[in-house]
């Protein structure tokens, strides 16, 4: 089998190192078997399956894998193909993500945090807070996409049209589904509601003439690419021709040409060109730029053309910050409720200790009196002394 592979940068968590090349592939490499002499049938396909990633999966506690992150807080470089790669396998798990949920949204939040606390475990997230935040958004919403790519591919490869067949769709389970949740998915397939939204999700999709070309890199690593290749920033109107031209050089369709042809027209105006500094394979946009002159204004969600994660309400950063925000208050609070409490047990033991030294100063108070007492008897007796004769005086106070 052939096999593409990268080198991840990888480091221990005390001292950083280099790690061997993981792999990076997620696609379905095809053989054939040789047929024998005496068996006449047709050569059949075997596929190897999808990557399981065991070198993450087993990757020493002591060490973790770097990623390089954008201005947008995007994964950048070589090893973003594993990255999502290995989400793509934690969507897969059974128990982490079961299929009986029919939405995203329905998964327990708590699932979702022990994702994002085995990414952490794995990689080195960053440090600042927004970009810590942007990433664990991207990395959950990439887990999602995966996790309903997943169901897609089992409704493509196992549903059989008909409710007559759901029977024997459900006794078709496919390996590593619980058996339950595999019966609550079938269940779902063969509703009225899912029958027809299926029927209009593929009128809307034969409907779609806009098809990248980007493969299995995301439009961020396509934009460092470019950046790296012409020194420069890179804006969405300049990147879509190359998102859209196939290897040979020509284009996906006729609606695409007309497109690019426009954006060409008005790029070539040095005005229509956005002011930026940023190389780092972030993708300039602006809402009246010429990709938008040319294929119209922002809705609301993702930002067109600027690859996974950013959105027009800044929610892939804002969002997830607002959650360490709220942890990191309460955490403020509890840390200053304890601090209240300490000061209050340390009043209280300086008012202890100015009752002590009230109640001194009466001591030293008393003794000083005591001290006058004597030497007023010391002086009394020894006036008296003076009268008597030496053998009758009283010995010495």
């Amino acid at each position: 089998m052939g096999r593409r592979k990268a080198k991840l940068r990888t480091r221990s968590k005390s001292v950083t190192l280099e790690r061997a090349s993981l792999q990076d592939v997620d696609e379905v490499d095809q053989e054939t078997h040789e047929a024998s002499t005496q068996d006449v049938q047709p050569a059949v396909r075997v596929t190897r399956g999808p990557s399981k990633y065991l070198d993450i999966w087993g990757l020493p506690d002591e060490e973790e894998i770097e990623l390089e992150l954008n201005s947008e807080h995007q994964p950048v470089d070589d090893g973003v193909r594993t990255f999502t790669g290995f989400l793509g396998t934690i969507a897969r798990k059974p128990h982490m993500y079961p299929i009986r949920y029919l939405n995203w949204k329905d998964t327990p939040e708590e699932n979702k945090k022990e994702c994002w606390r085995l990414v952490e475990r794995k990689y080195c997230v960053p440090v600042n807070p927004i970009a810590y935040a942007a990433l664990k958004r991207f990395t959950l919403q990439k887990i999602g996409k995966a996790w309903t790519d997943h169901k897609s591919r089992l409704k493509k490869q196992h549903y059989i049209p008909d409710s007559r067949n759901k029977a024997r769709v459900k006794s078709n389970r496919p390996k590593g589904c619980i058996s339950q949740d595999w019966d609550i998915l079938v269940d779902h397939w063969y509703t009225d509601e899912a029958v027809i939204e299926s029927e209009k999700n593929k009128e809307r999709r034969s409907k779609q003439d806009d098809v990248h070309t980007a493969g299995f890199c995301s439009f961020a690593v396509h934009a460092t690419k470019k950046a790296k290749t012409d020194g420069c920033p890179v804006e969405r109107s300049v990147l879509y021709p190359i998102l859209h031209t196939r290897k040979n050089g020509s284009i996906v369709n006729p609606v695409v040409a007309a497109k690019i042809d426009k954006m060409k027209e008005l790029l070539a105006d040095p005005s229509n060109h956005l002011r930026s500094s940023d190389t780092t394979g972030s993708i300039a946009w602006a809402r009246d730029d010429v990709f938008a002159k040319v294929l119209g204004k922002e809705r609301k969600g993702r930002i067109r053309g600027v690859g996974f994660g950013p959105s027009l309400s800044g929610r892939s950063s804002n969002s997830a910050l607002i959650d360490i925000e709220t942890h990191s208050s309460q955490a403020r609070h509890n840390e200053v409720a304890q601090l209240k409490a300490t000061l209050a047990t340390m009043e209280d033991k300086l008012a202890g200790f100015d009752e002590m030294k009230e109640k001194l100063s009466q001591f030293e108070e008393i003794e000083q009196r005591m001290a006058q007492m004597l030497q007023q008897m010391q002086h009394i007796s020894s006036q008296c002394n003076k009268d008597i004769p030496l053998a009758q005086q009283s010995p010495a106070l």
